[in-house]
């Protein structure tokens, strides 16, 4: 299954495939600025994902068509400055180790995501402020998509609340 997914991603790379009316070179922009701050080679591709934005692990993030045809550049920016931090520190092979070594428990691995999600709140409020974009429409996103989970149970949630994603984002922007 890993192979196939794996051919399909780069099959789509290759052939440049988008879902969305998002200009190429729009969101290759973001994607060299926030290599460039990170010092990575990860790549962008608009494609149907529940999440909005998606890291994969391997390289790869995907962002959804209705989600970049709906909000500004800065808010795009640093949605996948959030998911470029989840690339560059591990934490998606980071989760799975914890659910596995929780014995799939799931309320030990949702803490365990909340954590990782709010560092990389953190680390997209830094590269917001290092490119002196407003942090504001990243919050509003945050809002607009987080807000209801906040009505669930911290143990039954992988993301933390709005507010706490929010406190990470500014302290992060603060940071510089």
């Amino acid at each position: 299954m890993k192979k196939i997914i794996t051919g399909l991603i780069t099959l789509l790379i290759i052939l440049q495939i988008t879902f969305s009316q998002i200009t190429y070179e729009q969101l290759q922009d973001i994607a060299n600025k926030l290599n460039y701050i990170y010092g990575s080679n990860i790549v962008v591709q608009i494609y149907p994902t529940p999440l909005g934005a998606m890291a994969t692990g391997q390289g790869l993030v995907f962002i959804d068509p209705y989600f970049v045809n709906n909000e500004s550049y800065e808010a795009i920016f640093g949605v996948l400055a959030h998911e470029w931090a989840h690339e560059n520190l591990g934490h998606i092979p980071q989760v799975f180790l914890q659910q596995w070594l929780s014995g799939n428990n799931v309320y030990q691995t949702n803490l365990f995501n909340q954590q990782k999600e709010l560092e990389a709140d953190y680390y997209a409020g830094r590269a917001l402020k290092m490119y002196n974009l407003p942090l504001e429409p990243y919050i509003n996103v945050l809002i607009k998509y987080n807000k209801a989970s906040d009505y669930t149970h911290p143990y039954l949630r992988s993301h933390p609340s709005t507010q706490e994603r929010i406190e990470a984002a500014t302290k992060g922007y603060n940071s510089i």
